[in-house]
């Protein structure tokens, strides 16, 4: 190839980049002489771009490298500076065991040593506090922290400072974070264990203490719930009286319920299910206005403890069956007889929306994980869901409804469901939220004559608790319910010190 040939080449190449393959196209066919003249305009234009192009990438590049370089120098700062506060700490306490070292010494090097707890009515809150969380049984590590506050007694205002500090550390992590995590930590033995800290809560501790408000903060950690108190006023009294280490299945079980009740607001506004209870409440502005028997998980698919907001009311939900179900319940029913299908109104669909005939299924073969289509049950007098679902946001697909078993709510035990809520009062729930949505009595019974899907929105504020309390105490009344899960089952608290809670509680 030529030099001017080679040339053509070349520019058709960066114009087909920047300009397009037309004036490409234009280029290679161009006069030699009409080619240099284009070449003379293109070319340093083009490379202008380029330049300015590469200096912005190099720019670019520069900038990634200095920040990357300013988050390692910062990184390497801070760790610095931490191992510093570390040594700093260990200098004044020695060996002293910690929880939270590192937390710790970053909060005593930032406020020069100074004691944390000079506010004597806030250090006895958060004790007593404290001892009847412990009392409860759900972490050997708790327990072992209260003790240590009790050993620290003249070993020095710091390193007692600095012991109480790690308990309350301890304790702030559970408050804050027991709502969300009451299905795991309260009922199974020895489960709780605190993890990272929300900064934010730290921050509001410290200023809390540096503005003398160290007392009202800790008692903002508890509740207001009444039944929570007065349980805990029961369990508070038990062990004042004395506790039999062999004889502790009555103080566990109200001591662990107490924790339950710790996570419900007063029963002002909204829908409480007390699982073991079988039975639904709605509050509004303090006063129940409903009260309806419920049918809740069985055994081996439990109703979880969950709060959650009423999002809307479904009138005619159409059901489509879960995969458990489909697995375990429907599919050995359909390989028996495919007709099941018809007769209880299902529906299967396939990803493209066509209607499948269960006869052309081998259903000797399937499981519901191989199963590749959705099971539908169709609005009907038949369906699961019966005329009402009550949607709430719910990683499980937890919700409440309607159902055409109704004689099912006669039973004692009503542990019967999939783990769902059913709510022997419905329509009446139903014609209560419809009409603070809005609807009338005439528009919900039009609705549900014609089967037609429709749902309303829930504008108000309809919050949902589902919990589990077996004993409570109420005008020194106490009261106690079936454990129909077995989670109130007696723990080996051999590991707790009485005489360490008793010193606390009293």
């Amino acid at each position: 190839m030529n030099t001017k040939s080679f040339k053509l080449a070349t520019l058709a190449l960066i114009t087909s980049f920047y300009v397009g393959n037309v004036v490409a196209e234009e280029v290679k066919s161009a006069d030699p002489q009409v080619a240099e003249k284009i070449a003379e305009q293109v070319l340093p234009q083009q490379e202008i771009n380029l330049t300015t192009q590469q200096l912005e990438l190099e720019a670019k590049a520069e900038e990634e490298r200095l920040a990357a370089e300013k988050k390692a120098e910062e990184e390497r700062l801070a760790a610095e500076k931490q191992q510093q506060a570390e040594q700093a700490l260990v200098e004044r306490i020695g060996d002293t065991q910690l929880q939270f070292k590192p937390l710790i010494a970053k909060i005593y090097t930032e406020n020069n040593f100074a004691p944390l707890w000079t506010d004597t009515q806030a250090k006895q809150q958060f004790l007593h506090d404290y001892a009847l969380m412990i009392a409860a049984g759900i972490s050997k590590r708790s327990s072992r922290a209260l003790n240590a506050v009790s050993e620290s007694t003249g070993k020095g205002e710091l390193i007692e400072d600095v012991i109480l500090t790690d308990a309350f550390l301890d304790y702030l992590y559970y408050a804050n974070n027991v709502k969300r995590s009451a299905q795991k930590w309260l009922y199974s033995e020895n489960s709780y264990k605190a993890g990272k800290f929300d900064e934010n809560q730290l921050s509001a501790w410290l200023s809390a203490v540096k503005n003398n408000d160290n007392l009202a903060f800790i008692k903002n950690l508890s509740s207001d719930n009444p039944l929570f108190k007065q349980t805990l006023d029961k369990v508070k009294a038990l062990i004042v009286k004395g506790v039999d280490k062999n004889k502790t299945t009555e103080l566990h079980r109200l001591a662990i319920n107490a924790q339950r009740l710790r996570i419900l607001p007063t029963f002002q506004n909204g829908i409480f299910v007390n699982i073991p209870s079988y039975q639904l409440t709605y509050y509004r502005d303090g006063e129940a206005v409903l009260n309806s028997r419920v049918i809740v998980g069985k055994t081996e698919r439990k109703t979880p403890v969950m709060f959650s907001r009423l999002s809307n009311v479904v009138v005619n939900p159409p059901w489509n069956a879960p995969t458990r179900l489909i697995n375990e319940d429907i599919i050995p029913k359909v390989r028996k007889d495919p007709s099941y299908i018809y007769r209880n109104g299902y529906t299967i669909i396939d990803s493209n929306g066509n209607t499948i005939d269960p006869y052309t299924i081998d259903w000797e073969n399937m499981t519901a994980k191989k199963f590749p289509y959705r099971l539908r049950q169709a609005p009907s007098d038949n369906s699961a869901l019966g005329n009402y679902k009550f949607n709430m946001p719910s990683s499980d697909a937890i919700y409440l409804h309607d159902t055409p078993k109704r004689s099912l709510f006669g039973n004692k035990k009503r542990d019967l469901s999939s783990g769902c809520v059913r709510v022997e009062k419905s329509d009446q729930l139903a014609t209560i939220l419809l009409k603070e949505a809005g609807w009338s009595d005439e528009r919900k019974q039009n609705v549900l004559k014609s089967r037609k899907t429709t749902s309303a929105s829930i504008k108000s504020d309809n919050p949902v608790f589902l919990y589990y309390v077996t004993a409570w105490v109420d005008k020194d009344q106490v009261h106690t319910l079936p454990d129909i899960y077995g989670y109130d089952k007696a723990p080996n608290l051999s590991y707790i010190d009485w005489d360490v809670l008793k010193q606390y509680v009293q």
